[in-house]
């Protein structure tokens, strides 16, 4: 395990196949899926997504990656950032993040956003970050507002409706 980014409580590993039965057991869950693309994914998504966030992670030096908590070492869910829907041919960088359901309601989710949020705005030449949601997913909107994005447009995504979230560097004011 490579680290990528390590927050107070929280560690983000860059990539790697080492990953793949915990990004697996954390993407076939119906809860943490329930919001996220077309849902739960069998095996054959989870290698092509994490086949893509390493590819992604080889060219760029970013990307999602898998996080553990640092006083348990246990895996607890994934998190980065990426070229919109891994596709480079457009400026927007897009924060995400999944955590398995136990690890909820700790403040996890808005830790490793604003540490995202800063280290994108500090290691990259971008002024603009994003982030989508679905309508229905309250909390996960609540963290990105508590993280000082706001609420831009409603967009299309993987098929569906989703909300896109915003913050500009130069409002940025987590440091």
């Amino acid at each position: 395990m490579k680290t990528f980014l390590t927050t107070h409580r929280l560690i983000i590993c860059e990539p790697s196949s080492n990953d793949f039965d915990n990004l697996y057991n954390l993407q076939s869950n119906s809860k943490v899926m329930k919001f996220i693309g077309n849902g739960r994914r069998n095996k054959k998504e989870a290698r092509t997504g994490l086949e893509k966030a390493i590819s992604h992670f080889q060219k760029h030096q970013f990307s999602l990656g898998s996080v553990y908590e640092i006083d348990s070492g246990q895996f607890i869910g994934r998190a980065g950032l990426i070229y919109f829907n891994y596709d480079d041919n457009q400026v927007n960088i897009e924060l995400a993040y999944a955590l398995l359901p136990e690890y909820w309601g700790k403040g996890y989710a808005t830790e490793l956003t604003k540490s995202l949020i800063l280290w994108g705005f500090d290691n990259l030449s971008i002024q603009k970050l994003i982030a989508v949601v679905h309508p229905d997913n309250i909390a996960s909107q609540k963290v990105l507002s508590k993280s000082g994005m706001i609420n831009t447009s409603v967009i299309k995504y993987w098929d569906k409706e989703v909300l896109q979230f915003e913050i500009y560097k130069q409002k940025s004011d987590l440091n």
